[in-house]
């Protein structure tokens, strides 16, 4: 069973195992949350997670993000990464579970440090603010400008170049936007909408954007191109069969295949083949915090599919 993303409305069976799924998945979130210590491995925690999810009956719509301080998004284990939390920081837990296509993604962040709690805290509350203006009819402006009033309010500053995103079929990032600051015009929310809403927050003296920096750890197949080369053939047929347009990782190829793939896929992005997404980092290299949520949007409010907090 998939929802039609060109309907409007879901019916109840649509609807109950949309809601099963973010149960579930804001268990495991929720679960892992609260398992981020200093000196804990980064990829115990990605891999248990991810494990977790499938254990359920699920699958993974997006490798899980473990981002930790000035890194906002897009930091996955690689194989035989050794990086360990550190004893004090701010921690990002993004992770995404699909049943046939029908994805939901949330987010939680972690002090590790009480001067770091209301960073945290204005994140969520951005949240809390944003998904109260998720009706029908009204602009993603008015989303957004209930993230940004909540975090400007606050004492501190979004991350302007990251943004929410609408979600369909095997879509993670659908296309329409909801940003952290507002922007002109803007579509309307209509009913059946399912968007992921996530604030990302820093001090007021950062810069409030973010870069890439570093090799790609996240991946997701762009197109099917001719090469000799066997080993890029292989990595190819892989991704068409296994993860559809959704992003994956090296790690998980590495499971397959039994050795180091990262060049391979330098390679194929450089052609083309694949999208490559480096972790971004917060441009003065601030702490940032992110919380996210996957809303429904219906005619009597909105359904947060992922609601529940660790």
């Amino acid at each position: 069973m998939a929802l039609d993303p060109t309907r409007i409305k879901m019916d109840e069976e649509e609807m109950e195992a949309y809601i099963k799924l973010g149960e579930y998945h804001s268990h495991v979130l929720n679960s892992f949350a609260r398992n981020i210590k200093g000196n804990v491995k980064v990829a115990e925690l990605v891999e248990g997670s991810e494990r977790s999810i499938k254990e359920g009956g699920y699958e993974l719509a997006f490798p899980t993000n473990l981002s930790i301080n000035e890194v906002a998004a897009h930091y996955t284990a690689y194989p035989g990464d050794e990086t360990s939390i550190p004893e004090s920081g701010v921690v990002k837990l993004d992770m995404g579970a699909h049943l046939n296509g029908m994805i939901v993604d949330a987010a939680r962040s972690i002090a590790l440090n009480e001067k770091y709690e209301e960073l945290v805290h204005v994140a969520k509350d951005a949240l809390d603010s944003a998904i109260k203006r998720m009706l029908p009819g009204n602009k993603i402006r008015e989303v957004s400008e209930a993230i940004y009033n909540t975090i400007v309010s606050a004492g501190y500053k979004p991350i302007q170049n990251l943004t929410g995103h609408k979600i369909e079929i095997y879509v993670l990032h659908a296309g329409t936007e909801i940003p952290n600051v507002p922007v002109r015009g803007g579509y309307r929310l209509k009913e059946g909408d399912i968007f992921a809403i996530e604030p990302f927050v820093t001090f007021p003296e950062a810069k409030g954007y973010v870069v890439p920096v570093g090799d790609p750890l996240i991946f997701s197949f762009r197109k099917k191109i001719r090469t000799r080369d066997e080993i890029e053939r292989k990595v190819i047929r892989l991704i068409e069969k296994k993860y559809n347009r959704l992003p994956f990782c090296e790690r998980w190829l590495f499971k397959e295949l039994g050795h180091r793939l990262n060049n391979t896929l330098l390679r194929l992005i450089e052609r083309r083949a694949l999208i490559g997404y480096p972790p971004l980092v917060e441009a003065s290299r601030k702490m940032v915090a992110q919380y996210e949520d996957t809303v429904l949007v219906t005619s009597d409010g909105p359904i947060r599919l992922t609601g529940g907090t660790p």
